[in-house]
């Protein structure tokens, strides 16, 4: 029987200075999936920037687009269009709401097929399958006992709840450095989306490791031009990013890539992530990332759903496995 993993189970920070330093690098990739890495922040959370950076970008966004309103043959620059992009993206994230979904993510060399619910208290996942196969007998118990201790235990939940709002609030900073970080070009049409190439912009001094290693991202946005909606972004690591003249350690290629989608009037989710990092600590030990992860079936669940109803709700839907591609294919 193939052992379940407890991905709601509390990681303990690194005891090497330098491998921390390393893996919060890591993490920065993750912050542009949108998706929380929980283990691998090396720094406390930072204040909420609050109304004021959702402010702040959604008025350059209205400036930008004043031209475009008073002109109807006014074009708006690549840069302007990035601008009210995220402007929307900020003011999506200001609605609470919460969601249940199905997930399908790889972890080692298995591909998990799990129904995830947010709940007030945190997520709450349960495992549906293995490379495809309905857990057997065994693999169903053991799965539900690990829901039991957390509906006995809900503080289980309590450190993975904080450091998805630590990444939550990463991830709005991320957002509002786009427009400065980033030069923009138009770049045609694909699938009857706006296409844009980024690349760093010189003139752009990155103040954290973190927004380093994002700086030195290029690729391409697509864009629903209409919805003013980023709908897929993929990237790659330009040059080698190193740390400490490299003796503290540096990340040395990477690729970035995930897709939006809408699920609703106004409301887009992240529904694919793939993200491939890899670098070093100091001199001598290699350190990969990878991360794989398609969402769908996006539903909206009460905003305060207790974890003893989220469970009721994930064990009363009988949902066909999904049928999407082997992840590699």
């Amino acid at each position: 029987m193939k052992n379940l993993r407890t991905q709601n189970s509390l990681y303990p920070a690194g005891r090497n200075t330098r491998h921390r330093i390393f893996l919060f690098l890591l993490a920065a990739a993750s912050l542009v999936s949108v998706t929380a890495i929980h283990a691998l922040s090396g720094e406390p959370a930072a204040e909420s920037p609050g109304p004021k950076l959702i402010a702040a970008a959604r008025s350059a966004g209205t400036a930008s687009f004043t031209r475009q309103n008073s002109d109807q043959n006014y074009k708006p620059t690549a840069g302007e269009l990035v601008v009210a992009v995220v402007a929307n993206e900020l003011a999506d994230r200001e609605k609470l709401r919460k969601w249940i979904c199905m997930i399908e993510k790889r972890a080692g060399k298995e591909t998990l097929t799990e129904e995830q619910v947010e709940t007030r208290d945190g997520p709450l996942y349960r495992l549906l399958a293995i490379d495809g196969a309905a857990l057997n007998p065994g693999q169903r118990q053991q799965d539900d006992a690990r829901i039991g201790r957390l509906l006995k235990d809900p503080s289980l939940l309590l450190k993975l709840k904080q450091a998805e709002a630590d990444d939550e609030l990463k991830l709005q900073k991320l957002l509002t450095l786009m427009p400065i970080a980033f030069l923009y070009d138009y770049d045609g049409v694909e699938d009857n989306l706006l296409r844009l190439k980024f690349r760093p912009n010189p003139d752009y001094a990155p103040p954290t490791y973190e927004a380093r290693v994002i700086h030195s991202l290029a690729g391409t946005f697509l864009i629903d031009s209409d919805r003013k909606r980023m709908t897929k972004v993929v990237g790659h690591l330009i040059n080698r990013v190193e740390f400490g003249y490299g003796l503290l350690g540096r990340v040395d290629s990477g690729t970035v890539e995930f897709g939006r989608v809408e699920v609703g009037p106004q409301q887009w989710k992240t529904a694919f992530i793939d993200i491939h990092f890899s670098g070093r600590v100091a001199i001598f030990k290699t350190i990969t990332k990878d991360q794989y992860e398609r969402r769908s079936d996006f539903r909206l669940v009460a905003s305060d759903l207790s974890l003893s109803d989220a469970n009721a709700l994930l064990v009363s839907r009988v949902l066909p496995l999904p049928q999407s591609p082997k992840i590699g294919q």
